[in-house]
């Protein structure tokens, strides 16, 4: 009996682990407008990773001016919000052989603003950073992140206006100390009108997306995480085992900010290929698209739901 349960249990095992790596099919550049598309997301995957871009580097600036293209293209009226890295962060961009002068010993994030109806109701951002790890191409973490931020940005326009303002925020040196949400936190004037914040993260290079971290007013963002299910591709993904993983790793990701500053908000990432993680082979060509599809979806959903909400977490 005991070796039956045994059995049953490793059987029920591995069907969760197989599970946890299917991911939804990407949807074509030919899909809905109202739609998330993997395939019309990785043109942005294409141009950022196209090489590593770790902060101070020339492809760094390179990705900068072509994220402010692409999102003044979106009609975000995009802008520069530039501060001073911290002792940390500096210390860290000299370990890995950059030059912090080359920025002015500086982070500079890219914020972006889609106008709701009701200028006096909380905003919600969609958050990811845009810096690689050095030597890594970061088609994973953080391009497609970004792609997918982009990409949902184009998704909610074709659906119409929402109550509640969207703030885009690309930040920057992430990788060195979560620098850049810290500037947009403490210095930004538009800190004070974040009610929500959705995070785009990745810590591998491919396999379901999971929702791992909220903030405040947990009951209440889980009871949206679960009403989003049906319609996000390939379902919704949360569970116990990564948020005790994440919770018990020494780095946290740019939700740290604002979680430790009391706002509510879901942090997203994909965890699978972990070899990949930090290196040379994150590239475009080696990143799994149905994790782009998944995670891109779930945020979409998360996000128009927040925008829609009589009132937030």
């Amino acid at each position: 009996m005991r070796w039956g349960m045994l059995l049953g249990s490793l059987a029920l095992a591995l069907l969760i682990g197989v599970w946890a790596l299917q991911v939804p099919s990407p949807r074509p550049t030919t899909a809905p407008a109202v739609a998330f598309s993997a395939e019309r997301a990785m043109t942005n995957v294409r141009a950022m990773a196209a090489r590593p871009h770790p902060v101070g580097s020339a492809d760094h600036a390179r990705v900068q001016g072509y994220l402010f293209e692409r999102m003044a293209t979106l009609g975000l009226n995009p802008a520069l919000q530039a501060g001073a890295m911290s002792p940390d962060a500096v210390a860290r961009l000299q370990r890995w052989g950059g030059d912090p002068a080359a920025v002015g010993n500086q982070a500079v994030n890219i914020v972006g603003v889609l106008p709701g109806r009701d200028p006096d109701a909380a905003a919600v951002v969609m958050m990811a950073h845009y810096d690689s790890a050095w030597g890594s191409p970061g088609a994973a973490d953080d391009a497609a992140g970004v792609a997918a931020i982009l990409e949902s940005v184009r998704a909610l326009k074709a659906r119409g206006t929402f109550d509640r303002t969207l703030v885009v925020l690309i930040t920057d040196a992430e990788e060195l100390n979560l620098d850049g949400a810290r500037i947009f936190f403490s210095e930004h004037p538009l800190r004070d009108r974040v009610g929500a914040v959705v995070n785009l993260e990745a810590r591998g290079g491919g396999g379901r997306a999971m929702m791992f971290e909220t903030g405040r007013g947990n009951a209440e963002t889980i009871d949206l995480f679960a009403r989003i299910a049906g319609r996000a591709d390939g379902g919704v993904t949360s569970n116990a085992l990564s948020i005790f993983v994440y919770e018990n790793m020494p780095n946290g990701t740019d939700f740290t900010i604002p979680r430790n500053r009391g706002i509510a908000g879901l942090n997203f990432a994909f965890i699978g290929r972990p070899a990949l993680y930090h290196t040379p082979e994150a590239t475009p060509d080696n990143l799994d698209i149905g994790a782009l599809q998944h995670i891109g979806s779930q945020a979409l959903e998360a996000t128009e739901a927040l925008l829609s909400a009589e009132a937030l977490p």
